[in-house]
């Protein structure tokens, strides 16, 4: 027996004999409300605790975000998908001291969630051979100062790189012009960001990882990086409404959705929104499922290349690892393969199953409450 199906149980046994009653006679009243005038078999109690249970899974998923809502801890959208059933809601306000309501289709900033979705672009490049993973990131960028630094030890987090974000608050002299990409790499490539550690030594996640990324998408592929992703990730998912910050002609306070503080007061655009790879990824659940669908599919990368992004590799924190851009967590009778976010109000959730057809995508514009906990959320469905 699954977890899951352990789970459903032990739900249906805290359910009080009447709510059971009651459900079964609606089955029963459905049933008998068809068209079809031929002599219905009544269920069996089994049966009807089959057709309780999906009704329980939908129920009691929502009545836990209703909750966290209800106690100010979670505003935002949530897909939840297992095997054929999908529950998608919206709960709350896409600007909170405003009256609007959030939409299941609205756009969130994904924060960290952008870093899995750049490594996948990388990955484009290794199935396209024109990028080597163990291959020195100075065969790309011939400039960039360390020899030892591979394409990999980017993606897994072991290049032993200082975080860029600790550096630029003295180093950028103008506060109101948002930092690029290029800004990032010039910092980088003259040697302004420490060095926490010689190469290939241990994990240590760091933002600057993913920031040199672009950079070498650009140079090898000759597109800008919001192109190249597009071309070769987005359309080919139908990813529609995906897209990365252009801060300089559409800042993030222009966006329908806006992150907040915890107090409640919306964020502002800040100089660093405009470095993408690590952040500044604009999604939606529902896109975020197409590209679920396409990881299990291996639409776009062969199943052995994506079976060793998601491997652990590299061991983390926690019990965790990490993999090519991906979070891992061992789990008794599953795998689960993850990444979360954080930037400027926003937090971001992509949990899938090593094991099942089984994902959570939940994207939130407020940080009030603390991350949500995946081991109260995954049971859930």
């Amino acid at each position: 027996m699954r977890r899951s199906e352990v789970t459903y149980t032990a739900i249906l046994k805290i359910l009080a004999p009447k709510i059971r009653g009651f459900l079964f006679v609606i089955i029963v009243l459905l049933l008998g409300c068809s068209s079809d005038n031929a002599p219905k078999k009544e269920p069996t109690i089994a049966e009807a605790e089959q057709e309780v249970t999906i009704q329980v899974d939908r129920f009691v998923a929502r009545a836990y975000f209703d909750s966290l809502s209800a106690n100010g801890r979670f505003n935002g959208v949530v897909l939840l998908s297992s095997n054929d059933s999908i529950s998608r809601f919206a709960i709350g306000k896409t600007r909170l001291r405003e009256n609007d309501t959030l939409r299941i289709g609205d756009v969130f900033q994904l924060a960290s969630l952008s870093k899995p979705i750049t490594a996948l672009g990388i990955l484009r490049l290794v199935e396209l051979g024109k990028v080597v993973l163990d291959d020195p990131v100075r065969e790309y960028l011939f400039d960039f100062p360390d020899k030892e630094i591979t394409v990999r030890s980017l993606l897994d987090h072991t290049s032993g790189m200082g975080n860029y974000i600790y550096v630029t608050d003295s180093l950028w002299n103008n506060p109101d012009s948002f930092m690029s990409n290029d800004d990032v790499y010039d910092i980088i490539r003259c040697e302004q960001v420490p060095t926490y550690h010689p190469p290939h030594e241990r994990f240590d996640y760091c933002n600057t990882n993913y920031a040199v990324l672009p950079v070498l998408i650009e140079r090898v592929s000759g597109l800008s990086f919001q192109t190249f992703m597009e071309r070769e990730i987005f359309d080919p998912l139908q990813m529609d409404s995906t897209h990365y910050l252009n801060a300089w002609d559409r800042p993030s306070d222009e966006y329908r959705v806006l992150g907040h503080y915890p107090n409640g007061d919306p964020k502002r655009p800040f100089y660093l929104d405009a470095v993408l790879g690590d952040k500044s990824l604009y999604s939606s659940v529902g896109d975020l499922f197409k590209l679920y669908k396409g990881l299990r599919k291996a639409e776009i990368w062969s199943a052995s290349l994506l079976k060793e992004a998601m491997r652990p590799s590299i061991r983390s924190d926690n019990g965790q690892f990490y993999g090519l851009g991906w979070r891992i967590r061992p789990m008794e009778s599953d795998t689960l393969i993850f990444h979360n976010g954080w930037w400027r109000g926003f937090r971001s959730y992509f949990w899938m199953s090593g094991a099942e057809d089984k994902v959570a995508i939940v994207l939130t514009n407020s940080i009030r409450g603390g991350y949500l906990r995946q081991g109260e959320i995954w049971p859930l469905f």
